[in-house]
């Protein structure tokens, strides 16, 4: 989905991972990043949303909450992210970032209330009273006043299967009035997912019935409370999608795609983020007239279709070619994929370096990821981590 803009935009970063992958300091099964690059892109990202009035705070579960991920980030001016769920708040605070946002797309259980609390989050969602007084319980023992936020919805919202949830609109005002009983608990915002859509018909961005609803429900709590609420409207969200975002109501945006440069809409149309992120394997063996890559991290986004994946394999000398992959079952185990052979009818050699460029959700994967410092002239990869976010035992080679 991204190999092509990669290859387009941020060549040199390409060769800089191939060069690091033969050499034995990126192991296959890797999502590489380009340090650089993302904090270009978070510096574009975080000014455009002070112009607009807008903070911007950042999602870090699509990289596996790198830790130097997170360091690029705020190098780039955003100083805090949306933990969405109890995991991604632990790595994101450990790493520096602060936790703006947690609770929302994932709910904390009870058994992690209190550590999350631990996390200082300036905002917390909730999507029933049942954890309303779960968090404010816990809140009172901890001497704390948290600031929640009520995930709504009507039927006329858009919510990815598995994601429901919330607080109807039609009860939103009597549970504000609940709320005002819990003494460690404050309203403070008002959110929904997603606020913003890509239309691959159309290939551009299109505000939601969602985020609609967060700004009438938003205005009515405000008629009651007599003070101002976060909106907060997260999905799709690059320098255009802040724009759309602003002007429908948004207070607080989240972007995760957008400082890789792999939102749905880098992958049609030149934006000005440039993607920082490539996912770097090599050729295992051959089979059948096939050639087999290590999987691991093999995600399909399903956000732009069932479309045809390609993948770059490289040579010793910097040439590549592109070649058609057979990707894995969405529902087995991505142990590899298999490349065609070129149109010469030969197969890359075992242990070729092979570069696809996915749209990641590297924190559901087995996929590791290693940050790639000054890519465009004297390349160094730092310290592998887990799709968690935790150190592997791969060689530190940092040092």
């Amino acid at each position: 989905m991204f190999l092509q803009p990669l290859i387009d935009r941020n060549l040199n970063f390409l060769n800089s991972a191939v060069l690091l992958h033969q050499k034995g300091a990126i192991d296959a099964n890797t999502y590489v990043l380009d340090l650089e690059t993302v904090t270009k892109n978070a510096r574009l990202l975080s000014e455009k949303g002070k112009s607009l009035g807008v903070d911007v705070i950042a999602m870090t579960k699509q990289v596996g909450r790198n830790p130097d991920f997170c360091k690029a980030v705020q190098a780039g001016g955003i100083s805090g992210s949306v933990a969405v769920d109890y995991e991604c708040g632990v790595y994101s605070h450990a790493a520096g970032l602060k936790i703006s946002h947690i609770g929302h797309l994932v709910q904390i259980p009870k058994s992690q209330i209190s550590r999350a609390i631990a996390l200082e989050p300036a905002l917390w969602t909730i999507f029933s009273m049942a954890q309303a007084r779960e968090i404010a319980k816990v809140a009172a023992e901890n001497n704390e006043v948290i600031n929640v936020s009520l995930r709504v919805w009507d039927e006329d919202c858009t919510f990815y299967k598995g994601h429901e949830g919330g607080f109807h609109s039609s009860e939103v005002l009597d549970v504000a009035k609940q709320l005002s009983n819990l003494k460690n608990l404050k309203l403070a915002g008002v959110t929904s997912f997603p606020a913003l859509l890509f239309d691959k018909n159309t290939n551009k961005l299109k505000i939601t019935k969602n985020a609609e609803l967060i700004q009438i429900v938003a205005v009515q709590l405000e008629e009651l409370l007599g003070y101002g609420l976060i909106r907060n409207m997260p999905g799709t969200t690059s320098l255009e999608g802040i724009e759309m975002l602003a002007k429908a109501g948004a207070t607080q945006v989240e972007p995760g795609h957008g400082l890789t440069g792999t939102t749905p809409l880098s992958a049609v149309v030149e934006t000005i983020e440039k993607p920082a992120i490539a996912y770097v394997t090599e050729v295992m063996h051959h089979h059948q007239g096939r050639a087999f890559v290590l999987g691991g991290g093999l995600y399909m986004d399903p956000v732009l279709g069932d479309i045809p994946t390609k993948a770059a394999v490289f040579t010793d000398s910097g040439d590549f070619e592109i070649l058609e992959a057979d990707m894995p079952n969405p529902g087995a185990i991505d142990y590899y994929a298999a490349l065609s052979p070129n149109k010469s009818g030969n197969l890359p050699p075992i242990g070729s370096t092979v570069i696809f460029g996915f749209r990641p959700q590297v924190f559901v994967s087995r996929g590791m990821t290693v940050g790639i410092e000054n890519s465009s002239t004297n390349p160094r990869a730092l310290h592998h981590y887990g799709s968690s976010g935790a150190k592997t035992l791969v060689r530190d080679w940092s040092k």
